[in-house]
């Protein structure tokens, strides 16, 4: 006879949450549960409704958020058409600590099932937006607006099955009175592994993030149906942006201060604006849909190489290819390897990128690719520093050295920049008359 003992994760302000857990005859804990193959299950997501408790029923909020079991079971129940399905035995788990860095302030939840129907998944992961009130500041609005856009672009993806993004089982855009936005996937953690945001990727994984890029650039080149559903982003983004950075380069000690100064023109608000808005008129090429956080932790990889799925959508954006092009690569990679492979990989993309338009895109070349690399440089070297502590003490050595290449790179670029600028000037400049 199996037993079931209450075990208590977090503290919720709301009721306390009593997972049960599974034990045997001997009271020994169960093997926790395997994900499920899923594969099968369609890639549509499912608009949710508000959910109405019975006035006498206790919710069980899961990890101190709004979101309720009764919820996540009525949801997933009613989207796997299996509405006789009993409630299950679960167990949840936090897989985020929200930062001051981290602009889209998502909660990220796993919550694991007991119940024994093969037609449901045996986990799913959750993505919670901020609580967003009345009274809500500019960060939270922000927040809310990140949220929203990722869910948009789910949306758009789940209408193309070769994209590798997650499965959306359920998307509740909109915060209401029963609760905040909210975010149902798959959960591919038993599929695949996510990357390492300290150790970056190897160089074959950076290839194949870029190939999957590319796929996504081809397809938003080729049709215009998102441009209606995914906005630029907001000037705050940049402020909010440039603040963060700054207070990360106060720790001078760390820095070579002759190299800030010339880094502090990338620095501006209306600088990275007008990067990411104007490039494509600048170059006369079409906007495309760009990730905009290409970094190794937005990634599940198998066998450390092959990208399976892109997550984070957050910074999703109408803009240059370049973009990303430039984060994969100098995120992702330390200063050596993208020395040695910056060519090859920006010639792959290229190859990827005609491949998946299907036809002549005479548009984009690859002396165009390398120019909007390097036009992104600076770009991918100032967001690159979000990712460091502001005490840079706690800095994890390989996350610093690829700070520091990419500073000195963009501050090589930048000297450049300027004698060219020079150049032209003098050769501009009418000579007297004699």
């Amino acid at each position: 006879m199996e037993s079931t003992t209450p075990v208590t994760i977090l503290n919720s302000s709301k009721t306390q949450l009593n997972v049960p857990s599974n034990r045997n005859g001997n009271g020994d804990l169960q093997p926790r549960l395997s994900v499920a193959d899923i594969a099968s299950m369609s890639q549509r997501a499912s608009i949710a409704t508000d959910f109405s408790a019975n006035e006498d029923q206790q919710l069980q909020y899961i990890c101190d958020t709004d979101v309720s079991l009764e919820w996540l079971y009525q949801r997933l129940t009613e989207k796997f058409k299996c509405t006789e399905e009993p409630e299950p035995q679960w167990i949840a788990e936090r897989l985020n600590a929200i930062g001051d860095k981290d602009l889209d302030q998502t909660t990220v939840l796993r919550v694991t099932f007991g119940w024994e129907n093969e037609n449901l998944p045996k986990s799913v992961v959750l993505k919670i937006c901020v609580q967003q009130q009345d009274d809500a500041t500019d960060e939270q609005k922000l927040a809310s607006r990140m949220f929203r856009r990722e869910c948009s672009v789910y949306e758009w993806l789940s209408k193309h099955k070769k994209i590798p993004a997650p499965k959306i089982f359920v998307l509740k855009k909109q915060a209401t009175e029963a609760g905040n936005g909210v975010i149902i996937m798959e959960d591919l953690s038993e599929k695949a592994i996510v990357g390492d945001l300290a150790a970056g990727l190897n160089v074959e994984a950076v290839r194949d993030l870029l190939k999957n890029l590319a796929q996504v650039h081809a397809l938003s080149l080729k049709s215009s149906d998102w441009t209606t559903m995914i906005a630029e982003n907001s000037p705050f983004f940049y402020r909010q942006t440039s603040e963060f950075v700054t207070s990360v380069l106060k720790n001078k000690e760390y820095f070579d201060e002759s190299k800030l100064q010339m880094l502090n023109r990338f620095l501006s608000p209306t600088y990275m604006s007008n990067v990411v808005s104007e490039s494509c008129e600048d170059m006369k090429i079409s906007q495309c849909l760009i990730h905009g956080n290409p970094v190794a932790n937005s990634v599940f990889l198998v066998n450390k190489e092959k990208v399976t799925a892109i997550l984070d959508w957050t910074q999703a954006h109408p803009g240059c290819y370049g973009e990303d092009v430039a984060k994969a690569i100098c995120w992702n990679l330390g200063a050596d390897e993208r020395h040695e492979n910056l060519l090859r990989l920006l010639e792959y993309y290229h190859f990827n990128l005609l491949k998946y338009y299907g036809s002549a895109l005479e548009e984009i070349t690859l002396d165009q690719v390398k120019k909007a690399y390097h036009k992104f440089l600076p770009i991918a070297t100032v967001s690159f520093l979000l990712f460091l502590p502001e005490d840079l003490e706690q800095a994890e050595k390989d996350l610093l050295d690829r700070a520091h290449s990419l500073i000195n790179d963009t501050v090589v670029m930048g000297t450049h920049m300027d004698i060219a600028e020079k150049s032209n000037e003098r050769t501009s400049t009418p000579l007297p008359e004699s």
